[in-house]
């Protein structure tokens, strides 16, 4: 009996705090819309609320928590607390009973709220009077519009323009190089050559073996120009049997393989047959360009041949 005395002592001064009353501003919403709970509650007599900020917790699912908690505690006997939150599923949805937790002279005690049921509704596009959905809208041509873009036409046409014009006085400018003259035919290179070494005198010099040496290489190089034989690099012998191929005269093989053959003897045996076969080893070489060049070009060595002789004499 005593026991159940200091129990009830104990607890009377928490016997007057009552009941917390939580209430909604509507029952019935629509899925996303957000209410106004308000719980009231009695905190006269020195009560102090500690748990203010997490009366309401942040888990409570289906339901989100928009703001609050806001307080007012003007009237400790009607003491408020007020929460926006919102519905995000349909039904019946019930918020929960909220822990508040007092404070008096040291001991601490606790309270529930009552648990209200909230109705969401889903959203019907029929009852909201939501139209079906259109066609695409084409919006017709405004030269207007396109105004805005002129000064860069304007400085992309003129960035034209000038390119334009420079390329075409860089390319005026420009001069083509003249093209290289073909090369001189066989018997031009041969008689040209000829003329310059008459007019050397090498021999009339006492450089008789030089002579000789451009003489007959002037001999092979043709040969080769002429007929494609590898001149320069055979012997006396080897072009002789190479021009026996070419379908020439016996009597034109013949002084050419004596011209050879003295030229050979001059070069390497250092022979000295005498002034008159050096001015007619050169005639002998003419002899051989004119008797293997084309008929039709015939006529335009005879220039060529008089000044040959005048530089030989």
């Amino acid at each position: 009996m005593k026991s159940f005395l200091l129990t009830i002592v104990c607890l009377f001064p928490f016997a007057c705090i009552g009941q917390a009353k939580l209430s909604v501003d509507r029952s019935e919403i629509m899925i996303g819309d957000q209410i106004s709970a308000t719980i009231m509650l009695d905190l006269s007599n020195n009560m102090e609320l500690i748990n203010t900020e997490t009366v309401w917790p942040d888990s409570i699912e289906a339901i989100e928590l928009v703001s609050g908690p806001e307080w007012e505690k003007s009237n400790p006997s009607a003491t408020t607390a007020r929460w926006k939150v919102a519905f995000f599923d349909t039904g019946w949805i019930r918020i929960p009973r909220l822990l508040l937790v007092f404070q008096k002279e040291g001991q601490l005690d606790s309270l529930y709220t009552n648990d209200v049921p909230i109705k969401v509704l889903p959203v019907i596009p029929d009852s909201m009077g939501l139209e079906a959905i259109k066609g695409i809208y084409v919006q017709p041509f405004n030269p207007g519009y396109y105004k805005k873009y002129i000064p860069h036409v304007l400085i992309v046409l003129l960035l034209l323009t000038g390119l334009y014009f420079w390329l075409r006085q860089r390319k005026s400018k420009h001069v083509d190089a003249p093209p290289s003259p073909p090369p001189p035919l066989p018997e031009e290179w041969a008689l040209a050559a000829l003329n310059a070494l008459a007019e050397k005198k090498l021999w009339q010099g006492g450089e008789v073996k030089e002579h000789y040496t451009e003489l007959t290489g002037i001999l092979r190089e043709y040969l080769e120009r002429r007929y494609g034989i590898h001149a320069l690099e055979q012997t006396s012998d080897e072009i002789i049997g190479q021009l026996k191929k070419r379908n020439l005269s016996q009597d034109l093989l013949t002084d050419t393989e004596q011209l050879l053959s003295v030229a050979d003897l001059i070069k390497f045996a250092k022979a000295d047959p005498g002034m008159n076969i050096h001015v007619d080893t050169i005639k002998r070489v003419h002899s051989f360009v004119e008797e293997t060049t084309p008929i039709f070009r015939l006529d335009d060595t005879d220039t060529s041949k008089a000044i040959s002789n005048a530089a030989m004499e």
